[in-house]
């Protein structure tokens, strides 16, 4: 412990052109590891996302119950209405939700349809891949669509040439939409909407354990070594009120912000409490500063 002490101490003599990306870093990579531990599946997911058609697969041998039990319930020449409610009801049934990190143990993944039958359970992405694949296999045109909270299936209909939604269509702008040549991104106010309420939903479901193991990254790169106790305890006190703030500021099942005034109070908790931690205080000024250090370097963010 004196060893890690001593070279926290020698990062902080080091100039801040110096200092800060090697905190950077560190922090980067903290946060790398617990959103995605096994760090493979990252580039991956960054692949298949850049063309979703890529995960889906008609030709899935194990899927040929699922469309029997789907073509059992059907009457001659359905609707796709019809046929969407069918196949909503067999893939919910035969896929219970899971969420990644309990499946894959990463934030996120998306996976292929033999992946999804593998693991028998999935969220989300995995379900709606399984459905695309199985109105594939019906014989029409599907694809997947994604507001970076959620992704759906959207079907065309043959016999009017109109697309329907299935698998609980979401609420956000389609941020994610596959074509037959790849998939396309929209960049656009859409986007940053829904990265809001993705990030919003993440934090309100995703494990507590790993959101602390952030928090303490955080306030570990970024508090002083020669600040007070006190400005510390609170600094720190902060980091978590804001944390738990923003968790019950929104709805886990569905990311809505509920109690909006929650969240605010989180984000405004959040900047504090960093502040708190990154800018020096009367008490650390009037120490001598360590050696390479400007004096003018007090009362700014380390």
């Amino acid at each position: 412990m004196s060893r890690v002490v001593r070279a926290w101490h020698a990062l902080h003599r080091l100039p801040r052109r110096r200092r800060w990306p090697l905190k950077a870093g560190f922090f980067l990579l903290a946060l790398l590891l617990v959103l995605y531990p096994r760090v493979w599946l990252l580039p991956v997911t960054i692949a298949r996302m850049a063309d979703t058609n890529t995960v889906i697969d008609p030709t899935e041998p194990r899927l040929a119950p699922l469309e029997s039990q789907v073509r059992a319930s059907l009457p001659d020449q359905p609707e796709l209405a019809v046929v969407r409610r069918r196949v909503e009801q067999i893939v919910y049934q035969h896929i219970p939700y899971a969420f990644d990190w309990e499946t894959w143990g990463v934030m996120s993944f998306l996976p292929t349809t033999a992946e999804v039958l593998d693991r028998r359970r999935a969220d989300c992405e995995g379900r709606a891949v399984v459905a695309a694949s199985l109105l594939r296999r019906l014989g029409y045109q599907a694809w997947l669509v994604a507001d970076l909270k959620h992704m759906w299936v959207v079907a065309r209909d043959p016999a009017t040439d109109t697309a329907q939604e299935l698998m609980s269509p979401g609420e956000g702008t389609k941020s994610v939409v596959a074509t037959p040549e790849g998939t396309r991104i929209a960049f656009d106010l859409g986007l940053l909407a829904n990265l809001g309420r993705g990030l919003s939903f993440g934090v309100a479901v995703f494990p507590l354990l790993r959101e602390l193991i952030i928090v303490a990254a955080l306030a570990l790169v970024t508090l002083q070594p020669r600040s007070s106790v006190r400005r510390r305890g609170v600094g720190v006190a902060l980091l978590l009120a804001s944390l738990f703030l923003l968790r019950a500021g929104h709805d886990p099942t569905t990311g809505v912000a509920t109690h909006p005034v929650w969240t605010w109070l989180g984000l405004s908790a959040l900047g504090v409490g960093w502040l708190t931690l990154a800018v020096r205080g009367e008490a650390s000024r009037s120490l001598p500063a360590p050696s390479g250090s400007p004096a003018a370097d007090g009362g700014r963010p380390d």
